[in-house]
């Protein structure tokens, strides 16, 4: 691990996964040394519980690549849009999870005690919200040694908590979200082509544990793909496209908000969304740079 910089890093990529390879990095680079509260700043909680993965969380020692390519390619080929801060919570970089939505959403303020863990420790097998005791059921502690509690919040950015050191982990789609009724990807999985010919009986299949999502089936070059799209509720289909006064605006309001509560980022990240369609890319350009010019003033302050 390197030493910590005194620059506040910035990272910025194109789909919202990444964060959790980028706050990977800002640990091994010495930026984060201690889990700290997380200040998502989004349209959309990206708090999706995951069952199973196939790799680990852990970094093993016996690993064959080093550790960022190996938290790259998780945040990657495991992880998706929505799912990626809770193992941020397993591996000790994110403490608590405050959700800062848009105002335009109309969400109410509210507050939840969670807890994370995996089967054996292992970090591939995932529990959720369990309703045990230590004292009560010590054995079931045993087999989830990773265990931990988090407060999960939703809130406006006037009404977090003051004077906190954070990851301030940002998307555009805050400013600009261009949701709408129909599902959007989160990712693809191959199929046969007997599969493909046989949709509703693929559909059927017990072992597919994919809660609240929609299949849509494709061919491309003569393979065959199951497109898995997340359903959206009532709220969360809501298009939100201002003018450029009024992101830059907002802007202006959120960054006003950081310095009079007198948050300290340790580390910053910025997903454009474009690909995935939450932020029009007509848009993005324009956001990032009124954006970073703002965050860089605050910053170095």
């Amino acid at each position: 691990m390197q030493n910590r910089k005194k620059v506040t890093p910035v990272y910025v990529f194109d789909e919202h996964n990444e964060a959790y390879y980028y706050w990977h990095k800002a640990k091994y680079d010495g930026y984060l040394n201690e889990p700290l509260d997380l200040y998502h700043i989004d349209a959309h909680s990206d708090m999706m519980q995951s069952e199973s993965i196939q790799t680990s969380i852990y970094f093993p020692n016996d690993s064959q690549v080093g550790y960022l390519e190996y938290y790259e390619n998780i945040s990657k080929k495991e992880l998706n849009i929505g799912n990626f801060i809770i193992p941020a919570i397993l591996n000790g970089l994110v403490k608590n999870v405050y959700f800062i939505y848009p105002k335009w959403r109309k969400y109410k303020a509210k507050r939840k005690r969670n807890n994370i863990s995996s089967m054996f420790g292992e970090g591939k097998i995932f529990k959720h919200c369990l309703t045990i005791n230590k004292n009560t059921n010590p054995r079931l502690f045993q087999v989830l040694p990773d265990f931990k509690h988090y407060n999960y919040s939703f809130t406006p950015i006037d009404s977090v908590p003051k004077a906190r050191k954070v990851i301030l982990d940002i998307d555009l789609d805050y400013f600009v979200c261009s949701d709408s009724n129909l599902s959007h990807m989160i990712f693809e999985l191959e199929i046969t082509k007997q599969q493909f010919h046989k949709q509703e009986m693929f559909l059927q299949d017990e072992t597919l544990k994919f809660a609240g999502l929609d299949f849509r089936f494709i061919e491309k070059d003569e393979r065959f793909y199951a497109r898995i799209a997340a359903k959206r509720g009532n709220d969360e289909s809501k298009s939100y496209l201002p003018s450029k006064p009024e992101i830059v605006s907002e802007i202006d309001r959120l960054i006003t908000a950081l310095k009079v509560r007198k948050i300290r980022p340790l580390v910053v990240t910025i997903s454009r969304s474009c690909i995935s369609g939450f932020c029009p890319k007509d848009y993005a350009e324009f956001i990032e740079t009124e954006l970073l010019q703002r965050l860089r003033f605050f910053l170095h302050k």
